[in-house]
């Protein structure tokens, strides 16, 4: 994360600190940290929900061959077909 300062130009005006131009700079800044913070959530989360419909897939994939060991493929198949999705 970039932690330049932002606006550093603020700085620069005559006169600025006399103004609530700093403080509304740092308020932004904080508005911007704190989306960091928000997206990096985000990304971990969306990190975990691409896990956990991994690991779904793969035990949808285990329990569909394990009912075709007991009731054969095509018996399976048929009731898919026969299912509505």
């Amino acid at each position: 994360m970039n932690k330049a300062p932002i606006m550093p130009w603020v700085d620069q005006l005559a006169g600025a600190l006399a103004t609530d131009f700093p403080a509304r700079r740092d308020q932004i800044a904080r508005v911007m940290a704190e989306a960091g913070a928000l997206a990096e959530q985000a990304t971990g989360l969306f990190n975990k929900a691409a896990e956990l419909r991994a690991k779904a897939y793969y035990a949808a994939l285990s329990l569909e061959g394990d009912a075709k060991g007991k009731w054969g493929y095509e018996e399976v198949e048929q009731a898919k077909r026969r299912a509505v999705w």
